[in-house]
């Protein structure tokens, strides 16, 4: 029986995407034990305003034990996204005040979608990517400004991490859909979530540059900045500056 044929070279915004996940890989590594000194205190974050504890926003999620949501994730080269903070999140009976802007996104984009082994892919780069936004938090007053590279010296509410924590959500939740209909193009009902993605981005667009001014620090605003299609997705690498040069 033939083999299937070699998949082609990736298309340099596959490779940009790559470069941008490795990136925020890289930055938790490095950045690891002073997150777990903030999670291992009671005290609230400096520079999130709220009073919230670090505790509260790296939760551990739930593990993924769907074989057929794995494969999907696996497929979409979100593996260690969704990885990464069970293995570093914290056992805690609470909920992260984060992990509703992800959900929101999962029930608008999947909306009437039966497929289990979708929605808990889905469910589960939602509940990842609610994790990342609260880790870099936790980490946002020892960072720098995004554009002028000086010591982050401001706060951000919440309210602005969970509408960070809605865009990288539907960054990774198209990510999911769009490797699903790779490989079955047929089912109409993903085919409505994928273009209620691309609806959404398109909507969140215009929202975005005052989001990241809102962040400014330089890990959540490239977090949050590479995660949807949009004209300023990757303009650092298109550009030539690179990122990760702080680091």
């Amino acid at each position: 029986m033939p083999s299937s044929p070699p998949r082609g070279a990736p298309t340099l915004h596959e490779s940009w995407e790559a470069l941008a996940d490795g990136l925020h890989t890289q930055r938790l590594a490095l950045h690891l034990p002073q997150l777990r000194d903030q999670i291992s205190t009671t005290a609230a974050m400096t520079g999130v305003a709220g009073g919230m504890t670090a505790g509260a926003l790296t939760v551990r999620p739930a593990e993924l034990h769907d074989a057929q949501a794995q494969a999907l994730i696996h497929g979409a080269g979100l593996n260690g996204w969704v990885r990464l903070p069970v293995e570093h999140g914290i056992d805690d009976a609470r909920v992260s005040p984060l992990a509703d802007a992800a959900e929101g996104i999962e029930s608008l984009l999947l909306d009437g979608t039966a497929d289990g082994a979708l929605r808990a892919a889905v469910w589960a780069v939602g509940a990842a990517s609610a994790w990342w936004v609260g880790a870099f938090a936790a980490i946002r007053h020892l960072g720098v400004h995004h554009a002028r590279l000086t010591p982050i010296d401001d706060t951000v509410t919440l309210d602005t991490l969970r509408e960070a924590v809605r865009v990288v959500s539907l960054g990774t939740g198209q990510r999911i859909l769009a490797h699903h209909l790779r490989h079955d193009s047929t089912d109409e009902a993903v085919c409505v979530a994928y273009c209620r993605a691309v609806t959404e981005s398109i909507v969140v667009e215009p929202t975005l540059p005052a989001l990241l001014e809102e962040l400014g620090e330089l890990r959540l605003v490239d977090l949050v900045a590479t995660s949807i299609p949009w004209r300023g997705r990757f303009m650092k690498y298109a550009g030539g500056t690179g990122a990760g040069q702080v680091e």
